[in-house]
């Protein structure tokens, strides 16, 4: 750059006046290699842009055994693979829980599928609550909620809800919702 900076004084004359030898001076030309003008390009190494990560479903759940109609039983909160502190709060509508007060019950189970607690939840009132969408409305449509409480929880940990309403004679639940959450420390 200071090359070419004297290269222009010189030419230009460094005295500021116009003399007759400053005209007969040589012209300063400054050439850039263009790519037609022989100069190979040099290759690059462009970026590859990293990846972002795909979300993958959280594996918590075992196979449902007998997931229930979305006509008959429906967890509202939390939703799938949410992200949840202590208390959980689980909420949701059952088409018939008010029948003699049967209600729900809601399980917690780890990823090791062992049953960490179990809540008998009763139904609630109706009065003044609308029924989600999808919900088969009868006189015994009722919603349920219940806080689930954790302790020692220090790192981010799976769980899976079950909320359903009976078992069978083998004590497996029947007609089940499962809810996948990790529950934040």
């Amino acid at each position: 750059m200071m090359l070419l900076g004297v290269l222009l004084v010189s030419a230009c004359g460094g005295d500021g006046g116009t003399s007759a030898a400053n005209d007969a001076s040589p012209d300063v030309v400054v050439s850039f290699p263009s790519p037609s003008g022989g100069v190979t390009p040099r290759a690059r190494k462009t970026p590859i842009p990293s990846q972002s990560p795909t979300p993958t479903p959280l594996k918590v759940c075992a196979p449902n055994p007998d997931p229930a109609q979305v006509s008959v039983l429906q967890v509202e909160e939390p939703k799938a693979e949410a992200q949840v502190k202590v208390p959980v709060q689980v909420r949701g509508w059952g088409s018939n829980i008010g029948f003699e007060n049967r209600g729900v019950a809601v399980a917690l189970v780890n990823a090791k599928q062992e049953v960490v607690q179990v809540l008998d939840v009763p139904p609630q009132p109706r009065t003044f609550r609308v029924a989600p969408a999808g919900l088969q409305i009868t006189d015994d449509t009722r919603p349920f909620g219940a806080d689930i409480v954790i302790s020692n929880v220090k790192e981010p940990t799976p769980y899976c809800i079950w909320v359903y309403q009976e078992t069978d004679e083998h004590g497996t639940p029947k007609g089940v919702v499962q809810v996948p959450i990790i529950v934040m420390p």
